[in-house]
């Protein structure tokens, strides 16, 4: 029976007798956006590196929202960004002077703007991360570097009840859906307005309620993958069981949406069909009428990314775990791939 045990700060992986430590302080997990933004002297938007340290994106996001005046539609970012962590990333803001923005201060965060464009930063404009890890409270493991990895989503794109959030959402169970979000905004709507579940949903800004569905289909991709490889080097996480393969004879694999024909025509059509059978999930359910922008098209994502100038130090004391040992190991993953993911895998 593979058992697994997950942290806010750790991870402690007893499937194939692996045990270490992840994020046991923020500054074990160092990240820096790659960004493609192009610099200009002068536009509409003025762009902002932001360093946060244990701080989520999205909250850090509504405080600038909030001390600027601002809808928070009006700041746009790339990808969001680990919370127990040291992180660094691009955010465009529309509407205020560098003046204004230079005198925010926002806990645990510093912000230097660093140019101007004439268009917002949205999701996807980057081209990748660049990681500095430390791993922590490992034996005498001795860790090699990669240069590919099975490209599954983490914990972080699930937390506590995103997938359940955005299965019920697909399905159309809004009431069930507004009873796990715990946030002021869907409190306060519904403390006037009982029985309108849509409305309170409304309330959240879109970003974060198109992450609840993009959780969902991530979800079954991972379990799509995982079904597909059968064989190779498994690893329990909160949703199930990964399966670390090194080869694949595809290169794709459909993310889960409306369009059927993604789906009808790809070599893993009857792994996905046992998912979708066993989830009584049909691809119409990925149009939700009720917040159109929610409706998802799917798309196909690749199954290994690549793991670029991967290096691993040498084995090191861990002043933080008696008796055991730490590595750091660095490594940049092009948009949309999970650091972690690194770790699991040299970690098996």
């Amino acid at each position: 029976m593979y058992l697994v045990f997950v942290h806010i700060f750790k991870y402690w992986v007893l499937l194939n007798y692996t045990m270490y430590t992840l994020k046991q302080i923020p500054d074990d997990f160092i990240v820096k956006e790659v960004s493609n933004i192009v610099l200009n002297e002068k536009g509409r938007f003025t762009y902002v590196k932001l360093t946060k340290r244990g701080r989520n994106t999205q909250d850090v996001v509504s405080q600038i929202a909030s001390q600027l005046h601002l809808k928070e539609g009006k700041i746009g970012f790339a990808g969001s960004k680990d919370k127990n962590a040291v992180t660094e990333q691009l955010i465009s803001i529309q509407g205020r002077s560098v003046k204004q923005i230079e005198e925010l201060g926002i806990e645990n965060c510093s912000l230097e703007v660093i140019g101007f464009g004439k268009d917002p930063i949205t999701l996807g404009d980057l081209e990748g991360n660049s990681f500095e890890i430390t791993v922590r409270n490992i034996n005498d493991k001795k860790l090699k570097p990669i240069t590919k990895v099975v490209n599954y989503f983490d914990e972080q794109r699930f937390s506590t009840h995103n997938v359940e959030v955005g299965r019920f959402m697909v399905k159309k169970k809004f009431k069930d859906a507004v009873a796990l979000v715990n946030h002021y905004r869907v409190r306060e709507y519904l403390a006037e307005n009982k029985t309108d579940a849509v409305g309170a949903l409304k309330r959240l800004p879109m970003r974060l309620l198109k992450m609840y569905v993009h959780a969902y289909q991530s979800y079954l991709w991972n379990e799509t993958v995982a079904a597909y490889l059968k064989e190779g080097k498994k690893v329990a996480y909160s949703q199930g069981t990964l399966v670390f393969a090194e080869e694949c004879d595809v290169k794709s694999i459909p993310l889960i949406g409306f369009d059927s024909g993604l789906v009808e025509k790809h070599p893993a059509k009857e792994v996905i069909k046992n998912i979708m059978e066993r989830e009584h999930l049909m691809y119409k359910d990925f149009v939700i009428k009720a917040i159109p922008q929610l409706s998802m098209e799917g798309e196909l994502r690749s199954v290994f990314a690549d793991v670029k100038d991967m290096t691993v130090s040498a084995l090191e004391n861990d002043e933080l775990n008696q008796d055991m040992k730490k590595v750091t190991v660095s490594f940049t993953l092009g948009k949309g791939s999970y650091a972690t993911m690194v770790v699991k895998r040299v970690m098996v």
